[in-house]
């Protein structure tokens, strides 16, 4: 999960897609997912989405497993360095304020960590990621 560095405020890596993405959702994501939180990540798993009241799109939803982090970098559509933290599903989700959907969320994540073989996080404190890892190695 990614804070943002003044405010703190939680948000998870995505965005738009940009045209040489070309609409392929899963090209958008790695893309945003390299520039917001310099990571990469395995084989994702479609959870589903989410439809924004307020906004003519809707949020699709991935799970993955995190295979790499590079050092953080500025991302280039804010200018700004996010903070990467560890947390748990159950973490992620206090610090949204998703609501109702919430539940059916954690759900979705916790079969598809179960389909990609990742064991139940222990709850801890929310932990800074380092600089960089290889999480292929661990």
């Amino acid at each position: 999960m990614l804070l943002e560095p003044d405010t703190g405020a939680a948000l998870l890596p995505g965005g738009a897609p940009a045209l040489p993405d070309g609409g392929d959702p899963l090209v958008t994501l790695r893309r945003e997912v390299r520039e917001e939180a310099a990571a990469e990540f395995g084989t994702p798993l479609f959870l589903g989405h989410l439809c924004d009241p307020d906004k003519p799109y809707a949020r699709l939803r991935y799970a993955a497993p995190l295979t790499r982090l590079g050092p953080p970098s500025v991302d280039p559509a804010t200018g700004r360095t996010h903070i990467r933290v560890l947390t748990t599903p159950e973490q992620a989700s206090e610090l949204f304020d998703w609501g109702l959907p919430a539940a059916d969320q954690l759900a979705a994540v916790h079969q598809a960590r179960a389909r990609l073989g990742i064991p139940r996080a222990a709850r801890q404190p929310l932990t800074e990621l380092p600089d960089a890892i290889d999480l292929t190695t661990l």
